[in-house]
């Protein structure tokens, strides 16, 4: 049986994604969750808070899942795992990737959800320093991050939020990742680099 907390936030996610984000209300989760009020704010400050739980949970699963996929630490396989990563996180938990994304754009301007817009920007930096690192190397384009990272995820994203189900993600999700890493490498023959 989960604990206290992970019945709040899973009942939390099925009201997000029920009502948004901007409807849901803390009595909604009460309700569902069968919490008391008070045991929801002796784990949580709001239903910001509860919401940036739920979207740092996903977001460390994608990178725990992506973070799986790879064989060796190359460029290749880094972005290709990450795309993996991303596909079969998001095939596996669909409800939650679409709220994740609607943290993640909500977040850009809603101060209460800075907390992301900052997490979101320390990823970026790192990722950066690494692509830079291939930059380097000689190894990818010479792009600016916010560029790579929309050729490599963006395709991915794009799929994912306009298809339920992918028709056959044993195909699909390669597929992705092979254009991902196609879009960005320098090498002559991609799908072998």
């Amino acid at each position: 049986m989960p604990d206290r907390r992970t019945s709040i936030l899973d009942a939390a996610l099925q009201v997000f994604v029920e009502k948004g984000y901007s409807s849901a209300t803390i009595a909604d989760i009460r309700a569902l969750s069968g919490a008391t009020t008070g045991s929801i704010y002796h784990f949580f400050d709001g239903k910001p808070s509860v919401a940036i739980a739920i979207w740092k949970s996903a977001n460390d699963e994608w990178e725990r899942l992506s973070i799986s996929k790879r064989t060796d630490d190359t460029p290749k396989t880094i972005v290709q795992a990450t795309v993996i990563g991303l596909a079969e996180w998001a095939l596996n938990n669909r409800a939650l990737f679409l709220f994740y994304e609607e943290l993640r754009i909500r977040a850009l301007t809603d101060p209460d959800l800075i907390e992301i817009r900052e997490i979101s920007k320390d990823g970026a930096q790192r990722a950066t320093a690494v692509y830079a690192k291939w930059v380097s190397a000689g190894v990818v384009y010479d792009l600016p991050w916010p560029l790579a990272s929309a050729l490599i995820v963006g395709p991915t994203y794009d799929y994912l939020r306009k298809s339920g189900d992918l028709e056959d993600p044993s195909t699909v999700i390669p597929k992705l990742a092979e254009c991902a890493w196609a879009a960005v490498c320098r090498q002559g023959d991609s799908a072998t680099d």
